[in-house]
């Protein structure tokens, strides 16, 4: 197959990535809901398949770092990924659900560290390059939620399984469109030990505010569609909103660059995680509000767009080039995949089928202000990344 220049193949690339997600993420509850789960299952079932990324990502990292073909894995994952995908045509209940959700998570996982060393390494760490060409996945999350509003409007949440594996299709070829890169052309021949690094107390604290972080992002990403239902808005109306938070995400990577030149990560993380704070809490008590409603989303800029560019910008300087792509699948492990796991299980326990929204909702709002407490304890200094270990 062919191959396209660098930049235009990762636009792509990104892309159709957060396109399949844009049709993941945000109708996966209504899809489970519609096969007959209670909240307490969708909860359960989330946690399960998102606690697969929590191995998942270190295991293709050793993978990339052992061949150097950091591609080679994208592919694969792509590949295997889609097969596993395909047990969402058949309804035979909850345990094939379950494995056959486990076993694409798993296999997605190979895909985006892979694509962040890669997009680093071709881009020679230049941030605001990353950022823009970063907004690609954004408009691919948007243009899918939009779409997928419409589509459960018309065909009911069975839309999902054939709107997916159609962008899982276009984003495996958009990663043979990808030119060929060896991450071990840009190894650095010092010796780090990843175990003393990940032991620092900086790390750790960084890691533990992600990790409080995207747990409250649990509720909104498993069951923000239910929400909306319930409310009374329609899934035309719910795509809007969940565009609207992704619009104000595609302005904010595109000036993420520049936003974090010569500013610490304790003042970035800390607002970031302080506007947090308030969007959950508006969800929990101003939802029924339009208006609000829609205000809420357009924190979304700061709680994921700034907050992902300064953590993936964190992950680049904290670990020499030798060890980024591990890094970056802690990261994703650790943060996604635990993170997202215990969200995901105690929202659906607190959610009962929609009487515990706002309670739901508060909680992750008192998670988000832990992690803006945590951020506050980081290096302040202009040039954090000089500060970091």
């Amino acid at each position: 197959m062919m191959q396209m220049s660098a930049r235009p193949a990762l636009v792509l690339a990104y892309f159709t990535y957060f396109g399949v997600l844009g049709i993941f993420v945000p109708y996966f509850g209504l899809f489970l809901d519609g096969r007959g789960l209670s909240s307490a299952d969708i909860g359960l079932l989330l946690a399960i398949v998102t606690a697969s990324r929590i191995v998942g990502p270190s295991v293709w990292a050793l993978v990339a770092e052992r061949t150097g073909k950091p591609l080679l894995v994208m592919r694969c994952g792509a590949i295997l990924a889609s097969m596993g995908w395909l047990s969402s045509f058949a309804d035979y209940g909850f345990w094939p659900l379950l494995c056959g959700f486990a076993l694409f998570s798993f296999f997605w996982t190979a895909i985006l560290p892979q694509l962040e060393v890669s997009a680093f390494a071709f881009l020679n760490d230049d941030t605001q390059a990353y950022g823009r060409i970063r907004t690609s996945g954004s408009v691919g999350y948007i243009v899918l939620v939009m779409l997928g509003g419409w589509l459960f409007e018309r065909y009911g949440s069975e839309f999902l399984p054939l709107s997916a594996l159609l962008f899982l299709l276009l984003l495996l070829c958009s990663l043979f469109l990808l030119p060929t890169v060896t991450v071990n052309a840009e190894l650095s021949s010092e010796h780090v030990s990843f175990t003393k690094l990940i032991k620092n107390t900086v790390l750790v604290r960084f890691m533990l505010a992600a990790l409080l972080l995207q747990m409250s992002f649990a509720p909104f990403y498993g069951f923000f569609t239910l929400y909306s239902r319930d409310l009374g808005y329609s899934g035309t109306q719910t795509g809007l909103f969940i565009g609207l938070a992704i619009l104000a995400e595609i302005v904010a990577f595109y000036f993420a660059g520049s936003l974090m030149r010569n500013r610490s990560y304790r003042l970035l993380l800390s607002i970031c995680y302080g506007v947090t704070v308030l969007r959950w809490y508006m969800l929990a008590t101003l939802a029924d509000n339009v208006w609000l409603l829609c205000f809420s989303m357009l924190l979304h800029a700061g709680s994921f767009a700034i907050a992902h560019s300064c953590a993936m910008q964190f992950i680049q300087q904290f670990f020499p080039k030798k060890l980024r792509s591990r890094g970056q699948a802690m990261y994703a492990g650790v943060i996604f995949g635990g993170g997202g796991a215990i969200g995901a299980y105690f929202s659906g326990l607190l959610w009962q089928n929609g009487a515990g929204a706002s309670l739901t909702f508060t909680a992750a709002a008192l998670l988000a202000l832990a992690a803006t407490f945590l951020a506050l304890t980081l290096p302040g200094g202009k040039g954090a990344g000089k500060t970091l270990q």
